[in-house]
């Protein structure tokens, strides 16, 4: 896992706008977050996994 380089993939790909940039990284909603993974197959450093 790496660190979020803020390149906005996520944020891009997210249907349900639970993405959302923060200073120096990105948060999820995980109220609207529907786990679609959309947001995990996209990040090109692998910062957002799955649990």
């Amino acid at each position: 896992m790496e660190e979020c380089g803020v390149c906005e993939d996520c944020i891009d790909v997210c249907v349900e706008e639970a993405i959302e940039r923060k200073a120096y990284t990105v948060t999820i909603d995980p109220e609207k977050c529907d786990n679609c993974g959309e947001c995990v197959d996209v990040c090109p450093v692998g910062a957002i996994y799955e649990e």
